[in-house]
């Protein structure tokens, strides 16, 4: 009886320790992949914000040259910078 309770603890121990190492493993593989999600976020995040900084700074490019355009047209069709007339205020009583 001594010896199969012997090599009954010898077996429990021996699959916990194999469990521990399991485990260990599992654990070390978890830490990688998430570092190396966290790490793919970041670039991923980076690439929107240099994209959406791109796109902003095309449409206020666009925005200039279509201001610039509209102001040529409207100079050459004799309308003048209407900011500086004075136009009556109107009492809103």
């Amino acid at each position: 009886m001594e010896l199969l309770d012997a090599y009954q603890t010898k077996t429990k121990s021996q699959m916990e320790t194999q469990h521990e190492r399991e485990q260990q493993k599992l654990e070390q593989k978890v830490s990688i992949r998430r570092a190396h999600l966290e790490q793919k976020i970041e670039e991923e995040l980076a690439a929107l914000q240099k994209e959406r900084t791109e796109k902003i700074k095309h449409l206020l490019e666009r925005q200039d040259r279509e201001i610039s355009a509209f102001d040529s047209e409207s100079r050459s069709l004799g309308f003048g910078s209407l900011g500086s007339m004075d136009f009556p205020k109107e009492d809103n009583r």
